[in-house]
């Protein structure tokens, strides 16, 4: 790997840490006044919105990569499990339950895949598997007992979402069609805006506002996912599963900066502690695989 790739992974690893935990309280406090799937649909069809203006901008000759061949079955297979079936699931399960609660579900991923990839047989560092270890039970100090109303059924959803996610990467690392990045992610997004389209009847969803797609909150996580999806799917064939999916990690913390910062949650000396051991744990996973971002 080049120094260039290098730099542009690590700076999309950075990314999903600190993006991705900065949705969970925004999500939680726009679907008070957003419809769940109403919510998908707008930030999925935004994100393919800018992403295909990047295209046409930047990189319109790689529109001539898109062949309608067996090549489209894993991505639309991975569109539909990121969105509608992650995000739905998701955004409903923010109305059930605090972010925070999500950030932990989500904080279960590395350890999915590290488990995933021993079954399978992948190679997988000593020292990488006593990081997420010393990761996923300090994630669950972290989130503490937040505020709020927690809910069997939006436990359920976020962990049907959490597995969503888990198959979608799995589907497409497995079967990657080799599209251009930015290709690639505009196909996701826009293949994923459908589905969250003709999925908001399931729950019965409101009819769609274009005044809702203007709400700060809104405008934030169209922007958040567009970008998160990029670095995401960057990112995706160039490291191993355990530093792919550490955003699970990573994330609850920032979830809980967040909210205490704009949303007045606090933060105990407990969740202190626990957020210093959960970055040890990062670092014991990140450190052990460098290599993979630098050779």
């Amino acid at each position: 790997m080049s120094k260039r790739e290098s730099k542009l992974t690590w700076i999309g690893v950075f990314g999903m840490w600190t993006i991705g935990g900065a949705i969970y309280p925004v999500l939680s406090d726009v679907t008070k006044v957003v419809a769940p799937m109403n919510l998908v649909f707008y930030r999925s069809f935004g994100s393919a919105v800018l992403l295909g203006a990047l295209l046409i901008i930047f990189q319109r000759s790689t529109f001539r990569e898109l062949k309608f061949d067996r090549r489209l079955i894993p991505l639309v297979v991975a569109s539909l499990l990121f969105n509608p079936g992650c995000a739905g699931t998701l955004a409903w399960a923010s109305v059930k339950i605090p972010g925070a609660i999500t950030a932990l579900l989500f904080g279960s991923l590395p350890a999915i895949a590290t488990i995933f990839g021993m079954l399978v047989g992948r190679r997988t560092n000593r020292m990488a598997v006593m990081g997420v270890v010393i990761a996923t039970i300090a994630v669950g100090f972290l989130v503490g007992h937040p505020s709020g109303t927690i809910t069997t059924s939006g436990i359920i959803a976020a962990l049907l979402a959490t597995v969503a996610w888990f198959a979608a990467t799995e589907v497409w690392v497995t079967f990657n069609p080799g599209y251009s990045l930015l290709l690639a992610t505009f196909m996701q997004t826009l293949i994923g805006a459908f589905g969250a389209f003709l999925a908001r009847p399931i729950l019965n969803s409101p009819a769609v506002h274009v005044h809702e797609v203007f709400i700060g909150g809104v405008v934030f996580l169209t922007f958040a996912f567009a970008t998160q999806h990029l670095m995401y799917l960057g990112i995706s064939s160039r490291v191993s599963g355990a530093v792919l999916t550490s955003f699970g990690f990573v994330n609850p913390l920032i979830a809980a900066l967040v909210g205490y910062l704009f949303y007045s949650q606090k933060i105990t000396s407990m969740q202190s502690i626990a957020g210093a051991i959960l970055l040890f744990g990062v670092a014991l996973v990140v450190r052990n695989e460098k290599s993979s971002l630098t050779s």
